[in-house]
């Protein structure tokens, strides 16, 4: 398999690939997610998170220890929806919903900052609020 690459990337900001193959996931603290006990809104929040600049993603090199800090909402309206499939034992239950994020990233070694719209100015296309089951969790 070849993984596609892009001659304009110049950026490409994640966690180190771990020794298991996991990548593109991380922990964060408990405390950055809050969910209201409606379930309909959440918000993410994550400050001065630590993670590298691969700019040429695929390739290893070079990467730089770089920042990221970003908060994210969902607001769910409208009715709950929802779909179960036993056969591939899958639930899903969701409200519609309007998300919003703002982001920032620093690569201090280049002198690089990036600094999106502010959360006010971010609109969706679309999003949903709601939980899944899968699996040995159907």
């Amino acid at each position: 398999m070849s993984l596609p690459t892009r001659s304009d990337q110049i950026h490409s900001f994640h966690q180190p690939i771990l020794p298991n193959g996991l990548y593109w996931t991380t922990f964060i603290p408990d405390s950055a997610l809050r969910i209201s006990p409606d379930g309909r809104d959440a918000r993410l929040e994550i400050r001065d998170y630590p993670v590298i600049d691969q700019p040429k993603f695929p390739q290893t090199e070079p990467t730089y220890q770089a920042t990221v800090s970003l908060t994210a909402t969902w607001h769910g309206s409208g009715s709950l929806i929802g779909y179960t499939d036993p056969a591939a034992k899958y639930r899903i239950t969701f409200y519609p919903a309007d998300a919003r994020i703002e982001f920032t990233a620093s690569v201090p070694s280049i002198g690089f900052s990036f600094t999106s719209d502010p959360l006010a100015g971010s609109e969706s296309v679309f999003a949903m609020i709601g939980t899944d089951r899968n699996g040995s969790y159907f």
